[in-house]
C-alpha cells in the first residue's frame, strides 16, 4: 500500500494506521476470530460490519 500512495511504510504505519492496532498486533491481538464470520456473510457490506466491529472492540480492550 505504501508505494501505491507514494509513501515509505513507516509513513505509511504513522499516518494511516491507528498506533493501537499496530500495538496489539504486535502484542498477539487481532481480528482473526471475525475472519470466518466475515467469509459467510452473504453481502461485501455484511462482511465489512462484521470486521469494522472486530476493530472496533479490538481497540476498546
Amino acid at each position: 500500500m505504501s508505494e501505491q500512495l507514494g509513501n515509505t511504510p513507516a509513513v505509511c504505519k504513522a499516518s494511516y494506521v491507528d498506533p493501537r492496532v499496530v500495538d496489539r498486533f504486535e502484542h498477539g491481538e487481532t481480528v482473526a476470530h471475525a475472519l470466518g464470520r466475515a467469509d459467510e456473510a452473504e453481502a461485501d457490506r455484511d462482511a465489512q460490519k462484521v470486521l469494522e466491529a472486530a476493530v472496533c472492540e479490538l481497540l476498546s480492550a
